[in-house]
This record gives C-alpha cells, structure tokens and sequence, in this order.
C-alpha cells in the first residue's frame, strides 16, 4: 500500500492530493511544524507571516474530516519516525521556483509522470470528494479574499459584479479579519460564515454554484471540487506562473 508524506501549507497540500489520488489507496502522513525550516532550506528566507510556525497540531485536527473523507486515504496522521514512505510529497519544493505551472503539473513532475495526456487529466479531473454539499439559502456565491498576492488596485470586476446583485447573493469564508478587509476593500457588505473545519469549508464551497477567490486554500478547494471558479490572480506575476493558473479548467475564469 501506498504512503504519502507532506508538510504543508495548507493549498500546496490539497494540490498535492491530485497526484496522490492518481497514484492510488495510501496512509497519508502530515510532518507538523516544518514550514519555518523549509523556508530557510529550500528558499533561504523565513516564510510568509501567514505561514511562520504552521503546520501545528490544531492544523491537523482543522483538516483531519476532509482528508479522511478521500475515500482512497486510508488513515490521516502526523508523521511519526517509525512510518515507512512510498511517495514523498515534498519533493515538489525544488522544482517549484521559477516554474512554469500550476502545482498540479510540479507534483507530476515530482512523481515521475511525464505523459502530457495523463498530467492533463490529473489536472482537470475533480480530485475532492464531500458526501454532503452545504447550500446556503439565497446565497450561491462563496468568496473568499485573503490579503495575500492581492493586485494594487482594485479589480472593476468586484465592481460589475455588484451592479449585477452579486453583492445580495454572496457569503464570505476564511478568517473574520478577512472578511473586514473584503468589504473595506470592495465596499461591499455580506454575511460571514464561520467554518469549523476544513471539510465544513469544503462543503459549503460545494454547495455553491460560484466561488470567488484569490490564491488560498479556499481557491485550491473549490479547484479541487471542480467548482465553477473565478480567481484574483497576482500580478507580479504572468498569469501563466501563477500556481493556481489551470488553464483548461472549463468552470475557470482569472481577472
């Protein structure tokens, strides 16, 4: 049996799970509080405030029900020095500066599988399962906006989409200090929806009929489900290195 080993954050894991699942039925291991010396290794500089300490053990328990929900991940658990590991997960870390892909494609290329016609169905295929959608009454747009990567202005797409009463059918999700600076930023105003855990971010996500997003792990989310996606993408970058580009998605918008 397969066993697959990664130590976050939280996006690069659930892109990560593409490949995983293509490979097949695994344990999957989380190696906890690695992301500061991953910074120094790999990149020699500490990481993003966001992710300095991460990932801890409230991280895990935050991700636990949705990973065990993957019906090909057999058991969920912080790695441990005794765990045997087929596919190292992390091995993508090399490769991911200066690539030209999303993350999909640098975890294919980390495993080894070079036929284009298979990475392209790794990539396009929905590679999340929830059992249980949460639709949220009127509400069919879920945002989520986080201070990461944002342009320098603010895109005239928050603004058509308010005339067009998207502002009355949205909810927002992520941090609450997120959904403060979403509608300081945007001048809009909807409702909050807290989620406990990552799979209730999951599934309501799922229940949508939109998401809207910049670069998080709600996009990576909401990617992974095959949900009709439109991302804020960076722009200190080509659209085409941005991580989370997916440009065959058919359900994907970028402005």
């Amino acid at each position: 049996m397969n066993s697959y080993k990664h130590s976050g954050a939280f996006g690069d894991l659930i892109y990560s799970l593409a490949v995983a699942r293509y490979l097949g039925q695994g344990k999957f291991y989380l190696h906890l509080n690695q992301i500061n010396w991953i910074g120094q290794h790999y990149y020699g500089s500490q990481p993003d405030p966001v992710h300095q300490g991460r990932l801890r053990e409230s991280d895990y328990l935050f991700m636990r029900d949705l990973m065990l929900a993957q019906p090909w991940i057999t058991d969920f658990t912080p790695l441990d020095g005794q765990a045997e590991i087929t596919h190292n997960l992390d091995r993508f870390r090399p490769l991911f500066v200066g690539h030209p892909g999303n993350y999909v494609d640098i975890y294919s290329v980390a495993m080894g599988i070079t036929d284009p016609n298979i990475r392209n169905e790794i990539r396009t295929e929905p590679w999340l399962t929830v059992v249980s959608p949460r639709k949220i009454s009127g509400k069919p747009v879920v945002i989520n906006r986080t201070a990461r990567w944002l342009p320098p202005t603010l895109s005239p797409q928050w603004a058509q989409w308010r005339d067009q009463g998207w502002e009355d059918q949205s909810i927002f999700v992520g941090t609450e200090q997120e959904h403060e600076l979403f509608q300081k930023a945007t001048g809009w105003q909807i409702p909050y929806r807290k989620t406990r855990t990552m799979l209730e971010l999951a599934e309501v996500i799922a229940g949508a009929d939109e998401f809207v997003g910049n670069q998080s792990v709600a996009l990576a989310l909401a990617i992974g489900l095959g949900q009709k996606f439109h991302c804020e993408h960076r722009r200190d970058l080509p659209l085409e290195r941005n991580e989370c580009y997916f440009p065959n998605q058919k359900d994907g918008n970028y402005f």
